[in-house]
């Protein structure tokens, strides 16, 4: 379910460099995920190789969440609430976007952490406490925008 408690600065250090550099070149990217997200013919009308881009951009985040996942396990909806609360503060450029998702599901993570270590005498594990947040939040999207199956 997830847990940051056996996290040590060697595990840290070498799965961390991947990551830190892996986001660095997805920010880097960001100007052409924008492009991409106007559609594939004009994606080509600005000279992008949008094959090759959108494997470089799937294999980066593929990267970023395996290295994650294994410093801390599957701690659920972190990657599905924070970017739609992300966007709602910044907008959709992606430019902006990255960056303020890695600030808030940082912020987010490290608030759940310390409710999880700090709730009951033994450790919660963090998937349980992103879900009892994290539905709620994706059941009040659904009822706000009126989304049907």
């Amino acid at each position: 379910m997830g847990s940051l408690a056996s996290i040590n600065l060697t595990v840290l250090a070498s799965t961390g460099t991947v990551i830190v550099l892996a986001l660095i070149i997805l920010v880097i990217l960001g100007w052409r995920i924008n492009i991409l997200a106007m559609g594939e013919t004009e994606a080509r009308a600005f000279g992008i190789d949008t094959k090759l881009d959108r494997g470089i951009i799937i294999f980066l985040c593929t990267l970023i969440t395996a290295a994650a996942t294994c410093l801390v396990g599957i701690i659920g909806w972190v990657g599905l609430v924070i970017p739609h609360i992300a966007r709602l503060l910044v907008g959709p450029d992606n430019r902006k976007l990255i960056p303020a998702c890695i600030s808030l599901g940082a912020c987010y993570l490290l608030c759940v952490d310390t409710l999880a270590r700090t709730l009951t005498e033994t450790e919660i594990p963090l998937g349980i406490l992103t879900s009892s947040l994290g539905a709620p939040f994706f059941a009040y999207l659904i009822m706000k925008k009126k989304v049907g199956w």
